[in-house]
């Protein structure tokens, strides 16, 4: 018996949210909105979550994902996804403060 790999194309959407301050960019996010077989519901990956260093604190981190979470709720996603590391507890609260959860670890291989 011979195995082989078969690839399909699939697609995804992706939403950059900014909140911009005189033309200049204080927070970014992104919500990427993909779909696999176990679900008939797609799911949301968000990343690239920043928030200027300088203007840290003053709610933009906040604002900018409850803007991402009602879209991803829109978008009728079954759940969001976020990572982040170990080493960055501060993030974590931020998550846990707007009902995220730990579920797991995140395993990454980085290819360059």
């Amino acid at each position: 018996m011979s195995e082989k790999i078969k690839i399909k194309k699939i697609s995804g959407k992706g939403l950059k949210f900014t909140i911009l301050k005189d033309n200049q960019e204080m927070a970014r996010a992104r919500l990427y909105i993909l779909k696999n077989d176990l679900h008939k519901e797609p799911f949301g990956l968000v990343e690239d979550v920043y928030v200027q260093e300088g203007e840290r604190g003053k709610g933009y981190g906040t604002k900018i994902m409850k803007a991402l979470i009602e879209k991803a709720k829109e978008a009728n996603c079954y759940k969001l996804i976020c990572t982040s590391r170990f080493s960055r507890p501060e993030v974590h609260h931020f998550y846990e403060k707007l009902n995220f959860k730990k579920h797991g670890y995140e395993f990454r291989v980085n290819l360059k």
